[in-house]
């Protein structure tokens, strides 16, 4: 039986801790990575009893006893993929501040953190501002369905975030199955003409493609699309 992938969630702040939240509710063996969380983020992780899903833990007493990002200041992050652009296998390598931090399936980045993850972006139309129609196992959230990586005024719309991350879920799951590449590179938004914009519009629009992926997936026999290949993260050892 296939394993489900290992995932890891960029960004310290609340966005980043409410995808961590709900990817952790969808099952899946998620990890933050990024320096320390926000007090709000903190909040957020110790409701659910995930602080220690956080920064990995060797990296953490490092950079603590180093007086790197605990003694201020955000820490560098560095993403490489491992393998090929598919990301059917190898996933993905992210560093802090120059140690390795783990290796992992897929890769999460909250819109605050695109630049740590740029070696890893590819310049396209991302499908409902989350799934990308050709590279595999990375993901944005909190980016609107523009059809253009845009960062977002700050992390006011976590409805949003929770959303996307909740689809995220599903689709690692094999609950979600998405559209053909081609489909999505002709219609990357989620939204049909004339509809209600903003958030609430686009919710609206998710939990449509949702119910049309979740037929997909019912009728191909719910396969993973993207099984474990990486250790486990260094939280889950």
């Amino acid at each position: 039986m296939a394993q489900l992938p290992h995932v890891a969630v960029l960004g310290p702040g609340l966005a980043g801790a409410t995808a961590l939240v709900a990817l952790v509710d969808a099952g899946l063996d998620a990890t933050g990575v990024g320096g320390r969380p926000t007090p709000a983020a903190a909040e957020l992780l110790a409701a659910h009893a995930l602080m220690e899903r956080w920064i990995p833990p060797a990296v953490r007493d490092a950079t603590d006893t180093a007086g790197g990002p605990a003694a201020g200041g955000a820490p560098a992050l560095t993403v490489a993929r491992v393998g090929d652009a598919s990301g059917a296998r190898g996933g993905f390598e992210v560093s802090i501040d120059g140690q390795p931090a783990g290796r992992w399936d897929a890769l999460v980045v909250t819109a605050r953190d695109l630049a740590a993850a740029a070696g890893v972006l590819t310049a396209a139309p991302w499908y409902g501002g989350v799934f990308h129609p050709v590279a595999g196992g990375v993901f944005l959230l909190g980016v609107p369905d523009s059809g253009q990586v845009v960062r977002p005024d700050g992390e006011r719309d976590l409805a949003l975030t929770r959303a996307q991350a909740g689809w995220v879920g599903e689709y690692l799951r094999g609950r979600y199955r998405l559209p053909t590449g081609e489909a999505m590179l002709d219609r990357p938004s989620l939204r049909r003409t004339g509809v209600r914009r903003g958030a609430a519009g686009y919710l609206r629009a998710l939990d449509r493609e949702l119910r049309a992926g979740r037929a997909r997936a019912a009728a191909a026999g719910y396969p993973l699309p993207l099984p474990a290949a990486a250790p486990a993260s260094p939280a889950a050892r």
